[in-house]
């Protein structure tokens, strides 16, 4: 893992008049166990060629492998790692299968890494620690297949082949960013032992109008120093920066990495000054990093390796007393650190805490987790984010994206070492990918079935804030039309309205409002041609209670309901005046059964009246037993063509006759006009 950059250790300065391969050796293993891995792989090259034994020579190999593998290179560990294999490393040190298979899978190899894991294991190798390994390489191979919800862009423009990495905002307006980078823009001309590398140092760039960020530049004042700057926060105001500084002096064993502040004047940061949350006189080799600092100031949250952990690197929180103007002794974060490495924290404007981890599963390396708020400075279940946020390489120093009002939508930036960047840390962009709705119809002549063209389609669409949305075409010779995602837009309803002269118009209403995925709405409208005014026209079952002229709501039918499919006809052909009827079967009384089905056509034209249909524009009529139903098609066992004449009905079979009567007992409407004129 690359904590070279991560938190910035410690090395001591190389002298290269060394002679013989004992004390080459030596020299390496020192700059090894103190993190100068750049440094310690020349010198490992330098002794391999004197190499006393086989032996010897596979531990060189197995050490330039972890040299390159901890500094990011991973195809060049692959060559070392390959080689210490075959010198037969694996008899003496089965870690080499273990570690083989890390850059493996940093390099998204996954089946081979799968392959050294298992070799690790069958050397006697700790089991469980392999199959976290091989289930993360498996799981990051699945993940990369499937389909995902986010699209991940790198910052080519911000990147450069070296370290870039931990962005953060640093302005009120979103539109400066601070990363931090070895690229050869980096102050002092020494290279840093660890990677080989430029000192880190922070960097600033500009977005313009257009959204392009400017080439990063040197922040200007006094926090860019010969050593190591790197991870900073902003308090809310943007007044001042906390950030990492590892001071380098040659004639010391460690770095000393502390949390500094910087006041910003103008463009420039000055009046830096040191934290202290270590006292230095008692632990000079504990590493403080990455701070990130609350927007009330009260808090400031950071990685350390200080005692008191629960494994590698914690994330610790100080609070600062207003009356005392003093910062607190360092608490512990509790649940959500794990036995490895836990990083880079950032709380976002809801409360959620992201941070990176190697000791919380995952897909590979550091992977970015978030845990929930549930109180002040306290935090739920602690959960990975998907892929491709997290990939098998090392993915930290997630921020998310400065939001105009009302987009929720998840997008940010933060840092990954995967394969396909510039560099060996590359910044990337995560966005959800914008949705896109889109509208395809077509029209039939209900009665034939056949498409309707030079059909006349409009779409009006409304929104809570949005401006309306007026659209209008005509079906083409198929009966078809369409909408496309540049028209149909998210977070609004939309009314669609189907017309053609003698036909009486459909539509209906969809919305995009509150929809997670793109949708592509197919609809198909069935218009009814317009007859004369002696045909009747079906509608959905209208019925009343035994003897009476209310509507009849029961587990079977909901009248009102069914008279709605009519008075959505009547508001989207505003021209329109229906008759409606009402029919009874051809039992009781001739007079009472008219007087009866007058009674229940009123009820109807009542009721539509009642939502706001105008009078003259529907007439009751009841019809009694006078026009027995001829079947328009088959129907519960009648065919078409079939008239229920109560001659016909006698003939049917005791229990065929009650299902003729309930058809006989309908209400229908006739269109007796097209000519009327709205009221303004």
């Amino acid at each position: 893992m690359k904590i070279a950059r991560l938190i910035v250790l410690a090395t001591f300065t190389l002298c290269y008049s060394l002679t013989g391969y004992s004390q080459v050796t030596k020299k390496a293993d020192q700059q090894f166990e103190n993190r100068g891995y750049f440094d310690a792989a020349r010198l490992y090259k330098v002794a391999e060629p004197n190499a006393k034994s086989l032996e010897d020579k596979a531990r060189i190999f197995f050490q330039l492998g972890e040299c390159y593998r901890l500094v990011a290179d991973y195809q060049q560990s692959l060559e070392w790692y390959e080689k210490a294999i075959t010198a037969q490393y694996y008899n003496s040190n089965p870690e080499v299968y273990y570690n083989y298979g890390l850059s493996l899978q940093e390099l998204e190899k996954w089946d081979d890494s799968v392959a050294q894991f298992n070799k690790y294991i069958a050397k006697g190798g700790e089991k469980s620690k392999a199959n976290n390994r091989i289930k993360a390489s498996q799981d990051a191979a699945a993940k990369k297949a499937g389909k995902t919800k986010l699209v991940v862009e790198n910052m080519v423009e911000l990147n450069t082949p070296f370290f870039d990495y931990s962005m953060i905002y640093s302005s009120k307006k979103g539109d400066q960013i601070l990363i931090s980078s070895s690229r050869q823009a980096s102050t002092g001309p020494n290279v840093d032992p660890i990677t080989g590398e430029s000192f880190m140092d922070l960097f600033t760039s500009d977005q313009d109008k257009k959204g392009k960020w400017s080439a990063p530049q040197p922040i200007a004042g006094e926090v860019n120093t010969t050593s190591n700057e790197g991870a900073a926060s902003f308090n809310k105001d943007y007044s001042a920066m906390y950030y990492t500084s590892c001071k380098y002096e040659s004639d010391k064993k460690w770095f000393a990495c502390d949390i500094m502040r910087a006041t910003k004047q103008g463009d420039k940061y000055t009046q830096v000054s040191n934290l202290n949350i270590l006292d230095r006189s008692t632990n000079d080799t504990s590493v403080v990093g990455h701070p990130f600092i609350t927007a009330d100031e009260k808090y400031l949250l950071f990685a350390s390796d200080m005692p008191g952990g629960k494994g590698g690197k914690d994330l610790w929180f100080i609070s600062y007393d207003k009356s005392s103007s003093q910062w607190s002794k360092p608490v512990n974060m509790g649940a959500v650190n794990s036995s490895g490495d836990d990083m880079f924290p950032y709380i976002a404007e809801d409360g959620t805490l992201y941070f990176a981890s190697d000791g919380h599963g995952g897909l590979g390396g550091l992977d970015i987790f978030k845990a929930a708020k549930t109180g002040d400075m306290a935090f739920g279940a602690v959960t990975g984010l998907e892929y491709p946020i997290n990939s098998s390489s090392n993915d930290f120093g997630l921020i998310l994206e400065a939001k105009k009002d009302g987009d929720k939508s998840f997008s940010g930036y933060f840092t990954s070492s995967r394969p396909g960047g510039k560099g060996k840390d590359d910044i990337y962009h995560f966005m959800e990918p914008p949705l896109e709705f889109s509208i395809q119809g077509t029209a039939y002549d209900k009665d034939s079935g056949t498409p309707i063209s030079g059909a006349d389609i409009t779409i009006v669409g409304t929104s809570n804030s949005g401006d309306p949305i007026n659209l209008q075409t005509k079906t083409d010779g198929n009966g078809g039309f369409s909408f496309d995602k540049t028209q149909i837009k998210g977070n609004y309803t939309y009314s669609i309205d189907v017309k053609k002269d003698k036909y009486i118009g459909t539509g209906d209403k969809l919305s995009t409002v509150g929809l997670a995925s793109s949708t592509n709405f197919a609809r198909e409208y069935f218009l009814i041609p317009i007859p004369d005014a002696s045909k009747e026209i079906e509608m959905p079952l209208v019925l009343y209670p035994y003897n009476e002229a209310t509507l009849l709501v029961d587990d079977k039918v909901n009248s009102p309901d069914s008279l709605l499919y009519l008075y959505d006809i009547l508001v989207k052909n505003p021209t329109l005046i229906v008759q409606l009827e009402a029919h009874t079967d051809a039992r009781g009384k001739d007079d009472y059964n008219l007087e009866l089905s007058n009674r229940r056509a009123q009820t109807c034209v009542n009721y539509l009246i009642s939502k706001g249909i105008a009078a003259d524009r529907l007439v009751a009529k009841g019809m009694g037993e006078t026009q027995p139903r001829k079947l328009l098609r088959d129907t519960q066992g009648f065919t078409s063509g079939t008239v229920l004449t109560e001659a016909y009905i006698t003939k049917l079979p005791a229990d065929r006759q009650e299902a003729a009567h309930t058809l006989n007992r309908r209400t229908i409407f006739k269109v007796i006009g097209t000519n009327y004129v709205p009221k303004k």
